[in-house]
This record gives structure tokens, sequence and C-alpha cells, in this order.
């Protein structure tokens, strides 16, 4: 006879020795609650119940001795001292569905996007090809629409060139733009063709024009140097004369020239009869009731020359009135101006040679 225990028995880990499991023939297999053992004695098999039914649990001499399998993987197999040895297996065609059996990484299939092109039957044993229409090997020139590019690009050989009549190199959005590096050499253009700089142009070095010509179509020029060289190439003895001239459209120009022949400026005013410049330098006669002559040197070089004197001062002999004296041209570049009577001290004049 049987004693019922009501409740769980936790033995603690400790040992349940000498124990047989219930043994019942298989015609009276006892009501099943999910994990109840019993033995069944018509078939000599352990038995569990798995919730739905009762499962023979195999060992020694009852164990099954070979195994078949099916499905989408195939083969047998056999028991070999309680090792399960699985030999001539197969995977049967089309039974594993990739990302539904599978798990990891794998390509379903390979699609072309823009400007790509994808040779390939989809399938198993596919050996797709990928074409983007023109070779781009480092060696190659391939060709592009548009190429935008979100860092920098380097160029570290050959040119860059385009074909298009007009060519903008820069975005509108930038602000600053950097050409090359200090002390690099940079050419713009070729001998033959026409550089335009549509916005300001603001040089910090130095500006050299090696050009025949340089034009300048501006309302307004301004020159921070006080001092404008001409025939800056000259050496040695100068030949060349220089000058500035005035267009004047549908009237002869005119123009104010350093004559070299002559060594002096002069003038047109109709294009063709230059007039020599007038130029003026004036001394100074302090009396001393005792001196009569007076040389100067006034390096007009030329005996061409007008003398006046004057009265430097207000008296009982006049304001500044002009008075007459001998005046003797010494040599192109001198005079001597005699008074009969030698001032007396105090009364001084004014000498003006113009020529």
């Amino acid at each position: 006879m049987a004693k019922r225990f009501l409740v769980s028995l936790d033995l603690g880990t400790n040992e349940l020795q000498n124990a047989v499991i219930q043994n019942l023939p298989a015609a009276s297999e006892p009501s099943g609650v999910k994990g109840r053992v019993y033995f069944d004695s018509t078939n000599n098999k352990l038995k569990i119940y798995d919730g739905s039914g009762w499962q023979p649990l195999a060992f020694g001499a009852n164990a099954a001795s070979s195994i078949t399998l099916a499905g989408d993987i195939t083969g047998s197999g056999s028991v070999v001292d309680g090792v399960l040895v699985v030999t001539d297996t197969a995977v049967q065609p089309d039974s594993v569905a990739l990302g539904t059996d599978t798990t990891g990484n794998y390509v379903s299939d390979v699609t072309g996007g823009t400007g790509v092109t994808v040779t390939h039957t989809p399938g198993e044993g596919s050996s797709p090809s990928i074409a983007i229409g023109q070779s781009v090997a480092t060696t190659d020139s391939p060709s592009f629409a548009g190429l935008t590019l979100t860092g920098d690009l380097a160029l570290n050989g050959g040119d860059l060139t385009t074909t298009e009549a007009t060519a903008s190199l820069f975005n509108a959005n930038a602000t600053t733009v950097n050409i090359a590096g200090a002390a690099t050499a940079v050419s713009i253009g070729s001998a033959s063709g026409i550089t335009t700089v549509n916005n300001n142009l603001t040089v910090t070095g130095d500006l050299i024009v090696n050009g025949d010509t340089t034009t300048l179509n501006t309302t307004n020029l301004a020159v921070e140097d006080n001092t404008v060289i001409l025939n800056s190439n000259v050496t040695g003895s100068p030949i060349a004369n220089a000058g500035i001239e005035v267009e004047r459209g549908t009237e002869n120009n005119v123009s104010i020239v350093w004559n070299e022949t002559s060594d002096s400026w002069s003038f047109t005013n109709n294009g063709s009869t230059f007039y020599d410049m007038t130029r003026k330098v004036v001394f100074d006669v302090v009396g001393d009731a005792t001196t009569s002559d007076f040389p100067f040197t006034h390096n007009l070089a030329t005996r061409e020359v007008m003398v006046q004197v004057y009265y430097d001062g207000n008296d009982v002999d006049g304001t500044y009135d002009t008075v007459e004296t001998q005046v003797e041209r010494t040599g192109t570049n001198s005079i001597n101006v005699k008074f009969s009577v030698a001032p007396a001290t105090g009364k001084n004049y004014k000498v003006v040679i113009v020529g």
C-alpha cells in the first residue's frame, strides 16, 4: 500500500536511493501531468508526459540504433554508445529561405542604381557583373556630366581643363577662394587668350604688367604714389621723349612732353605745334650800400630768358614796384644784374627770371 503525499517532496539536493519508478502496463497508462514519469512494463520503456502525450525515453538495448532524416535535410545516422552519428546528409533544393531559415549577413539580390548596370541571373551560382558605362581606373580618363565633392580635391599631376565656352570654377556661395600656396607661381590663361575679372581685384603684393599695352577703362583713377615714373626701363643715355597725352575724340590730341633733344618740357594745343614751357627762378638782392653787381645762376640752359627786378618793400620809393637795372646774360645758365648805385642797406629787391 502506497503512502500519499499531498505536497511536493523537496529532498534538498539529497540522493534518492534504491528508488523504483512506477511500473504499469501500456494499457494502464496513468493520467498525464506534464513531467510525470512511469515505466511501461509492456514495452519496457521509461516514458514521460510532455503535456500532450506520453513519450518514450530510449536507453540501453531498447534505444534506437538508427535514424532517418526527412524534410529539408535528408540522410541517415545511428546511435553509438549513446552518441548520435549522422551520415549521408543533404539539404533539399530550395528548402532554405534566406532571412527566414538563416541568420547573419546575406545578399538576396544585386540591383543597379543610377548610372550603374548589373548583369546577372538571380539564383544559385550567379556571377553578377557591375558596370558604370566607362572605365574608371587610375590610368583612365572618365567623363562625368557633373561632379560634386564635399571634401578636398587633390590634383596630383596633369591639367584641369574644360571644353565649355564658359566654365564656372567656383560656386557663388564661396566667400574666400585660396589658389596655390606660398612661393607658388600661378598662371592664368594663355598667351593669346583674354582673362576677365568680373568683380573687384585687390593685389596685396606688387603688380607687374609685361604686356605691350595697358588699358584702363575706368571713370576714376586714384594713385597713392606721388611720383609716376615714365620710361622706367631706360638705362644709360636717354633718347626717348616721354609725356602725357590726352585723347580728345574728333579733335586733335594734346600732350605735355619732356623733349630729350632740348632737355626741356614742351606742350601742344593742336597736336602738331609744340611750345617750350616757361620756367621761373627767383633770387634776392640784399642791399649793403657797397655791392652793385649781383651774379645769379638760374640753370635754365638758355640765354632766352626774361629778367624783371622789383623792389621788395614799402617806402617812399614805391610798393613792390618794378625797377630798371642792367641785365647781362653771361651764359646759358647765368645772368648778372647791375645797379648804377649800390643799393643802400635795407633796400632789398627780387630778381625774377623766366625762360
